[in-house]
């Protein structure tokens, strides 16, 4: 492949010696893609590879093609048989870097936007994260999700669980703490039987417990 040198001048940033994955970058490759600029990568395995600057650095790209291949084979072992599909773990762990590290990812600005990163080990290394995965409970019918909905991916912050303990667990629901027991509003409304609209315009009105949680009045009709 042809290498041509990066100009001192230029305000491309020289991408030149830093390792990505199992890609060691050897130089400045000839290829361009519009504004993109490719760098020549020579991958542990011997082989050498034309791979776009932002695929190097969001990790989408960490080897010549042989870590997917490897991963493949370790899928479609005997001792991953039954636990998941194929692709299902992987494509949790791409879809976590994605929505972290990729601007155009659909969902950046709730995750990378702000300032939820993935643990350095889990970026590179599908091999790190899906045994952090096997050693932690996961299965097939679990989803990731993070405990503190503020904190990074990272293994004292992840957590495998249903869907229903993620939905209760979003930052967008109202979450209040009441004799050392935390729930949702919604929650909150199943326990005390109070409807949760009436809830949730006390909450907003600025009630706490227990005045949050009083008992709905029945006001009687007078009979005409």
């Amino acid at each position: 492949m042809k290498i041509i040198t990066v100009s001192q001048n230029s305000r491309l940033e020289n991408l030149t010696g830093n390792r990505y994955g199992r890609l060691t970058v050897i130089g400045l490759s000839s290829r361009k893609s519009g504004r993109k600029s490719y760098w020549v990568c020579r991958c542990d395995c011997g082989n050498e590879i034309a791979v776009r600057s932002d695929m190097l650095k969001n990790g989408n790209t960490r080897s010549c093609g042989c870590l997917k291949k490897e991963q493949d084979k370790i899928n479609l072992s005997k001792f991953h048989k039954g636990y998941h599909t194929p692709t299902r773990l992987y494509d949790i762990w791409m879809n976590m870097k994605g929505r972290c590290l990729n601007v155009h990812d659909k969902n950046y600005f709730r995750y990378g936007g702000r300032g939820i990163k993935v643990y350095p080990k889990w970026i590179h290394d599908y091999g790190s994260f899906r045994d952090w995965a096997f050693s932690n409970g996961y299965n097939k019918h679990l989803t990731i999700d993070r405990i503190d909905v503020n904190g990074n991916y990272e293994p004292g912050n992840c957590r495998w669980v249903t869907m229903k303990v993620q939905s209760n667990n979003r930052r967008s629901n109202i979450n209040i703490t009441w004799n050392d027991e935390r729930h949702t509003l919604k929650e909150w409304s199943k326990i005390f039987s109070i409807n949760y609209g009436t809830l949730n315009d006390r909450y907003h009105r600025g009630d706490v417990p227990p005045r949050l949680f009083r008992p709905v009045k029945n006001i009687k009709k007078t009979p005409r």
